[in-house]
């Protein structure tokens, strides 16, 4: 990752990402916020899956979004994601994002996915296996950037 953060995502803004007046057309923001959050979710597993868990496979659907948009990102613009996890006592993950522009930092947008897990079944995952748990708080001791508490958030979105 050359020096970046484990919750870091750089990439372009590709022309078939543009609407007529060379501006991110704003659905691209699921499809980087997607990007995002499994590039942290592969550090926090050490490349390992979250979506096998003891033989059984998990299904994470996205149950809520929002999103502020606070600046323009336009075709060739280098933009930086980041993507935080908010701890949650149960197996709901909360996924946080800031993105902004590399040259300048500018802010583009922010913005929040909420999942539930649910087991191969269709029935919740009401508490990760020990393991997980045990795993998940030593990525957030090891990674503190890499988690949030939201309010920052919360109080823009």
């Amino acid at each position: 990752m050359s020096g970046r953060s484990v919750n870091e995502t750089r990439f372009s803004v590709r022309f078939s990402e543009t609407d007529m007046a060379g501006v991110f057309h704003h659905s691209n923001l699921f499809t980087w916020f997607e990007v995002g959050r499994f590039a942290l979710i592969d550090e926090l597993t050490r490349g390992g899956s979250l979506l096998e868990l003891e033989g059984d496979t998990l299904f994470v659907p996205v149950t809520k979004t929002r999103v502020s948009f606070l600046g323009l990102g336009r075709f060739g613009d280098e933009l930086r994601l980041e993507t935080f996890l908010k701890p949650q006592a149960t197996t709901k993950l909360v996924f946080y994002y800031r993105l902004t522009q590399v040259r300048d930092g500018s802010p583009v947008a922010i913005g929040l996915t909420e999942h539930v897990v649910l087991r191969g079944n269709n029935r919740f995952l009401f508490r990760w296996p020990e393991s997980t748990r045990h795993r998940m708080d030593s990525f957030f001791a090891e990674h503190p950037h890499a988690v949030t508490d939201g309010k920052e958030f919360d109080a823009r979105l």
